[in-house]
């Protein structure tokens, strides 16, 4: 009996000294009586720092939780549940919801593509980033439209230049003064008219009025204003244009 009681004799339960990180090394154990668990897994578990099965519960019931109250997706064809849908995804009621910001040349047609996107239903945010992204596309087709163009009138005047041959520089001279006359120094209009007809045909046009107002030209207005023939410019013109 008394070598029972003797301290350095009494009987010690295995898992009486057992620490708490000795338990939790044996939940995360290959062969834990959770089940066989790979050493991979193992160390998944350890990174998401779980090292009791009370806290994988816990992270367990909160996906759950975070997972039920996820928006159910309505069925097919149920317009009514769809528009709950996106008025809880922050869909405004108007356009006036939309608070977007355009270039000014945009502005007008600014109230139009609210509307559009809130019939398509394209929340506020995703509707700022749609515009933005055709600004973008837009300047860069822009860009890439003027450097072609820039090119081919490059290249239609040195093949007009060439037809020229050796009177290149004198036409070239007669159709500034033609273009002078047309223009009235308004640059634009030139402009638009080069895009229309193209630059071969306009340099064409405005040589051959910058002739016809020259003074070495028999018929030329200059001429004319000191003879008695009689001249027609309508015919002359559209003999000029249209030949």
């Amino acid at each position: 009996m008394d070598d029972i009681l003797e301290p350095e004799k009494q009987a010690v339960s295995d898992n009486f000294c057992m620490p708490e990180k000795q338990n939790e090394q044996d939940f995360l154990s290959p062969q834990s009586e959770w089940g066989k668990i790979s050493g991979e897994e193992v160390s998944y578990l350890e990174k998401k720092g779980m090292k009791t099965p009370a806290e994988l519960l816990h992270s367990y019931r909160e996906l759950e939780k975070a997972y039920s109250s996820r928006i159910a997706i309505p069925k097919d064809g149920d317009k009514e549940a769809f528009q709950k849908l996106y008025s809880r995804l922050g869909m405004p009621e108007d356009t006036t919801g939309f608070k977007l910001n355009f270039t000014i040349e945009d502005e007008a047609f600014g109230e139009s593509f609210k509307q559009a996107c809130l019939q398509n239903n394209i929340l506020p945010q995703s509707a700022q980033a749609l515009y933005d992204w055709y600004v973008e596309n837009r300047t860069m087709q822009q860009t890439e439209e003027e450097q072609k163009w820039l090119e081919q009138s490059q290249a239609e005047m040195e093949e007009q230049q060439r037809e020229w041959g050796a009177k290149a520089q004198r036409n070239t001279e007669l159709m500034k003064r033609g273009i002078r006359l047309f223009s009235q120094d308004d640059e634009d209009a030139v402009v638009r008219m080069e895009e229309a007809l193209g630059t071969k045909r306009m340099m064409q046009i405005f040589c051959r009025l910058g002739e016809a107002i020259s003074e070495d030209n028999p018929i030329s207005f200059g001429a004319i204003q000191n003879s008695d023939e009689k001249f027609d410019p309508v015919a002359f013109f559209r003999e000029m244009f249209h030949d």
